[in-house]
């Protein structure tokens, strides 16, 4: 077992060193200082795969504190500013039974997991499906237990608890999770079910789960969970019960059959490859009708030239393609609000007055307006459609400023009308509550607007420095999926600052500019490099 977690971790390191060498690579500037020479530097990339390691660990212990921190901690201390201190913690065991017992364990299941990993161990370097699996499961659940415990130890402590309680929770989920695995397996022997690929399942269990730990706390109610919880009977009998799931694990002999059933769905050259490119293609795929150009087609074509008249033609002839993301947008900013204005009506005196004041206020706009701008959709369609033949030709490339400008403008006006409904929507829902004074709602829309102007930007900023999608309908880009999670995760800072809605505004009111002027000479300077089919 012990060679085998070693042989495991070994291969983890080499292939990250490898997959952050190889797309290093392709950075603009730096890209031409990385040799190929490298990967045969066996001594160089062991160095590099041990510091790959220790950052991956600490990555780990960061996580860990940034989910409890952010996702349990925070929330009991903002809902719960009037409340004891035995409250407080149980808010918070509430909260980590929801979303650490119920949510995750049904969300998420290693055993059937597919991943490339799994693939490559099992069917190309032939580890026995048995050795492999036990050797993920020791690892994954081992190294889960020492993330989580220091988070746990830290925030349990300034909520008034002790660290036995800290470490019995740490350890009843981590045996509680073992023993889900083995549920798992057991559905898919019984049902030949892969239940974390049910998505309805999954995002029904998440959406209830949420609302079940936050909406109680938001109406100051602290659910009995907790108190539950940190009794010592109940602790025992999860304990027991994830110590007998565990214990059924380790002797589950149907690891072949689960391994055969995840690689089967993660086969880069066949299941997963068929139905991903199936799924592109329909997600981007136009009707006959909308080639034919008449009426109001034709008008917009006046007047218009080069790019500008090129994608004109584009958009016209794909218009169910591009109304039907923005029909979506347009009607879930709508009826967000019509929905918020009768709740707020309805349960008029229960509710908190909605004020922009909310250390989580800001982080909601940008979450909300991060999903309803319909750039990576946009992106999406105009690869698949228009630029991965385009791109072949020299000077469509060496043109890459001149209709990146071109559909900047087209997505802006995309994306402020969507931000004028949702703000529209916002500003009801305010108003409903008590409202806010006329200069705060001025701030408010300054910030929506801006908002929208630097998301607009970043995804088709995005689109043409990474450019993120392949002629095998697939994402290959990591950098693309970093720094989009990190511009998505950047809704934390108002909440960690707790900015107010003038420091908010005027912070983005300063970014979409600036993001804008480097965007432009970005895509000026590397866009005919970049912007390629891959």
């Amino acid at each position: 077992m012990l060679n085998m977690i070693k042989m495991l971790v070994a291969f983890r390191a080499s292939t990250r060193v490898n997959l952050f060498y190889y797309y290093m690579q392709k950075l603009p500037l730096i890209g031409q200082r990385f040799p190929d020479g490298f990967y045969a530097n066996i001594g160089f990339k062991q160095g590099v795969a041990v510091i790959a390691f220790i950052m991956s660990m600490l990555l780990g212990f960061a996580f860990r504190f940034a989910y409890v921190g952010l996702m349990l901690y925070m929330p009991v201390i903002a809902l719960g500013e009037q409340w004891s201190s035995e409250e407080r913690l149980n808010g918070f065991v509430h909260l980590f039974v929801m979303l650490s017992f119920v949510v995750a364990a049904i969300s998420s299941a290693t055993i059937l997991e597919p991943k490339r990993e799994k693939y490559v161990a099992v069917k190309l370097m032939r580890i026995a499906p048995e050795r492999y699996m036990r050797a993920v499961l020791a690892y994954r659940y081992l190294t889960f237990l020492i993330y989580l415990l220091p988070a746990m130890l830290l925030f349990i402590k300034l909520l008034g608890g002790s660290a036995i309680e800290a470490v019995m929770l740490s350890l009843a989920l981590t045996v509680w999770r073992l023993g889900s695995e083995y549920v798992h397996a057991r559905i898919y022997d019984k049902t030949g079910t892969v239940l974390v690929k049910h998505m309805a399942i999954v995002w029904t269990s998440i959406a209830a789960g949420f609302a079940l730990a936050y909406v109680p706390l938001a109406f100051g109610y602290v659910p009995f969970t907790g108190a539950l919880m940190l009794h010592g009977i109940s602790l025992a009998g999860l304990m027991i019960i994830g110590v007998a799931g565990a214990l059924k694990l380790g002797s589950y002999d149907g690891f072949q059959t689960a391994v055969d059933a995840a690689t089967k769905r993660d086969d880069p050259l066949l299941d997963l490859g068929r139905m991903m490119s199936e799924a592109q293609k329909s997600s981007v795929q136009s009707k006959e009708s909308d080639y034919s150009l008449t009426g109001d087609g034709m008008l917009k074509l006046e007047g218009k030239e080069g790019y500008a008249y090129l994608n004109e033609i584009f958009f016209s002839r794909h218009s169910s393609l591009i109304r039907g993301p923005i029909k979506k947008r347009l009607i879930i900013a709508g009826a967000a609000g019509v929905i918020g204005v009768a709740a707020v009506t309805v349960l008029q005196g229960k509710l908190p007055v909605i004020t922009m004041e909310s250390r989580f206020f800001p982080a909601v706009l940008m979450l909300a307006l991060y999903s309803l701008s319909v750039g990576e959709a946009m992106c999406k369609a105009m690869f698949y459609n228009c630029d991965l033949s385009l791109m072949r030709y020299g000077f469509y490339r060496a043109d890459a400023p001149k209709h990146f400008q071109v559909r900047l403008i087209r997505m802006l006006r995309i994306n402020l009308l969507i931000a004028v409904v949702f703000g529209a929507s916002v500003t009801a829902v305010l108003w409903a509550s008590g409202g806010p004074p006329g200069a705060e709602l001025l701030l408010l829309w300054l910030a929506i607007f801006a908002l929208a102007v630097f998301f607009t930007v970043h995804h088709l900023f995005m689109y043409y420095i990474f450019q993120p999608y392949s002629s095998e309908w697939n994402l290959k880009n990591p950098f693309y999926f970093i720094v989009n999670m990190l511009v998505s995760a950047s809704y934390s800072i108002s909440i960690i600052f707790g900015l107010t809605m003038g420091s908010f505004a005027a912070l983005w009111m300063v970014l979409a500019p600036v993001y804008t002027v480097a965007a432009l000479l970005a895509v000026r300077k590397h866009g005919a490099r970049t912007f390629r089919v891959k």
